[in-house]
């Protein structure tokens, strides 16, 4: 049974102006993938009981937003991003919030494939205890899903990393590195069909797993 008092809030992944965020064939569009994915996995939650939010959905900033310096707007739409996950946990508690932001991953900036591939989670490298429980729990519903798994050693599931929207939100926050967008192997699997569904069904695997045993 689904714990009523619990957020999910899903991150989209960056936005259309942001550069290097596709595949060398341009099939696939982070952007575009992760608004895809993060819909299927709230219309699934919600489905469950589950309370869902997006952080954001529109692919570019509103106007005002807008800026032709990428840094800048770059830091714009993070700021954003934190601003409403936070704000979320000021009206409802932190305790009552988790945060996951769905992304895909990329070894190279040179607009050829590569040869990394698999999927990994990250957690702040401050990360609290109630995220790297959400981290794992992400982590067992991928690999039992079958996927190519990255983990940065035998016994720690999870990715410390330095990044804004995990550093600054409150609430339990996670990102997902879903496959490499520039290894043609993933990427094929990520655009099939049988792909898509996995891809969405361990996130909500994890989720429901996290909330129920939190």
């Amino acid at each position: 049974m689904i714990k009523q008092d619990t957020i999910v809030i899903l991150g989209t992944a960056h936005r259309m102006g942001e550069p290097g965020k596709e595949s060398p064939d341009k099939r696939l569009k982070e952007c575009v993938y992760s608004r895809e994915i993060c819909k299927e996995v709230a219309e699934k939650l919600r489905s469950y009981g589950c309370k869902v939010e997006i952080d954001y959905e529109p692919l570019d900033l509103p106007r005002s937003m807008q800026s032709s310096i990428v840094k800048l707007e770059r830091r714009n739409e993070l700021a954003m991003r934190v601003n409403y996950v936070n704000e979320v946990c000021r009206q409802k508690g932190a305790k009552n919030v988790l945060y996951v932001s769905i992304h895909m991953n990329a070894i190279g900036t040179d607009g050829k494939w590569h040869d990394a591939r698999g999927w990994q989670v990250c957690v702040s490298d401050k990360a609290s205890d109630s995220s790297k429980k959400l981290a794992d729990c992400l982590f067992d519903a991928a690999k039992k899903n079958g996927l190519k798994m990255r983990q940065p050693t035998a016994t720690q599931k999870y990715w410390p990393q330095s990044l804004f929207v995990l550093n600054n939100t409150k609430c339990p926050a996670v990102l997902t590195e879903n496959l490499f967008q520039d290894n043609k192997s993933d990427v094929d699997f990520l655009l099939s069909d049988g792909g898509r569904h996995r891809i969405a069904r361990l996130h909500v695997e994890g989720i429901l797993e996290y909330i129920n045993n939190r």
